[in-house]
């Protein structure tokens, strides 16, 4: 049992946040410079990374690397040279239009390469985020009493037959992970996030649309005519970056971490986020709950919640979870405030 805080060590060296202008990665900037670190963070595309430099610290201490490919080898180097410490956040996300080749071949391949580059540059801290689609996914096939923990894994086979490429994509992904970390001859200890939906405010300016604020626009834009009748997950990205930086500061290595900060019916949602709509969009919000219920793909039957454990969480990092009305109402403002207000605006390609 785990009985204690793991004492905290600053990295003195940069850090690396690989897909720094991702939703994630752009926290896990805010929060390293916020700390007084140097920053280095790869992108494919500078002009999407480009409000990063608004950011209080980045003029100093944050590099961009563009043109940085997941799936070409040796892209990382120049990006984790001269760093003890990687965070690895880039992987594709979203849901629809999804394939083995789109999703599952450069979160694999991905991994594969920055983890390479971790170990022929002698990096000594990996931290990588994974998902809870690579612990609870099982169609059912787990009681509904079942209390996930990090020691779950969601079944590959299972996920390849019901073409689920996202979800073994994260699997598969992390299963790379942890054998080229178990390599006697790798420099680095790994530890291994599992977040689940991510909600909570964007970095102001940022300039996409992302997939876990997409769960909320068509409730803001009226496009969703009923609220889904299911219980999701979610967790705050602020404490998500948080539980990534504490995993570079302390020792726990080998460590696999879930992180969950709430289980709620999406009728408590979508009330949050009428709250949060100026008056002129409260009306859009739907208020009839559907009668179908959500899929059985995550944990037990709709619309029971999810059970699960985050203590490893709480005592190893010392994370507290956010309430899920804050990660609701911070986000909705946080789409406002940056110009996102319908569901056209979502566009996976961009991600």
């Amino acid at each position: 049992m785990i009985s204690r805080l793991i004492s905290r060590v600053m990295p003195s060296s940069p850090i690396c946040v690989t897909g720094g202008s991702g939703f994630l990665g752009s926290w896990c900037i805010k929060l390293l410079l916020e700390d007084g670190h140097t920053v280095h963070t790869t992108t494919r595309s500078a002009k999407k990374a480009a409000y990063l430099m608004n950011l209080p610290g980045a003029s100093e201490r944050l590099k961009v690397f563009e043109g940085v490919d997941l799936l070409s080898p040796g892209s990382f180097d120049d990006a984790i040279g001269g760093c003890e410490t990687v965070l690895h956040t880039a992987s594709p996300f979203y849901m629809k239009g999804g394939s083995e080749d789109k999703l599952v071949k450069p979160a694999v391949d991905g991994t594969q390469n920055v983890l390479s580059s971790c170990q022929k540059l002698g990096v000594k801290k990996v931290v990588l985020t994974s998902s809870t689609g690579s612990v609870y996914v099982n169609y059912g096939a787990v009681p509904a009493k079942h209390v996930y923990t990090a020691d779950d894994w969601s079944p590959a086979d299972l996920l390849r037959e019901k073409e689920n490429w996202y979800c073994l994509s994260k699997v598969l992904a992390e299963q790379t992970a942890w054998k080229m970390s178990k390599d006697p001859a790798c420099p680095f200890k790994l530890t291994v996030l599992l977040p689940t939906l991510i909600l909570g405010p964007m970095v102001p300016g940022q300039p996409h649309l992302n997939t876990s604020a997409s769960a909320l626009v068509g409730y803001m834009d009226g496009s969703l005519g009923e609220i889904e009748n299911a219980c999701k997950t979610v967790v705050d990205v602020r404490d998500v970056a948080r539980a990534h930086l504490e995993a570079a500061y302390r020792e726990v290595g080998g460590e696999r971490i879930l992180l969950i900060g709430g289980s709620p019916h999406f009728q408590e949602v979508a009330g949050y986020i009428k709250e949060a709509l100026p008056e002129e969009m409260k009306g859009r919000v739907p208020s009839k709950v559907s009668e179908t219920l959500g899929p059985a793909v995550m944990g037990p039957a709709p619309p029971q919640p999810v059970l699960y454990d985050v203590s490893p969480a709480e005592k190893l990092l010392d994370i507290r979870f956010n309430s899920v009305e804050t990660m609701v109402k911070t986000m909705v403002q946080s789409m406002l405030d940056n110009g996102f207000k319908s569901s056209e605006q979502y566009v996976p390609s961009n991600m």
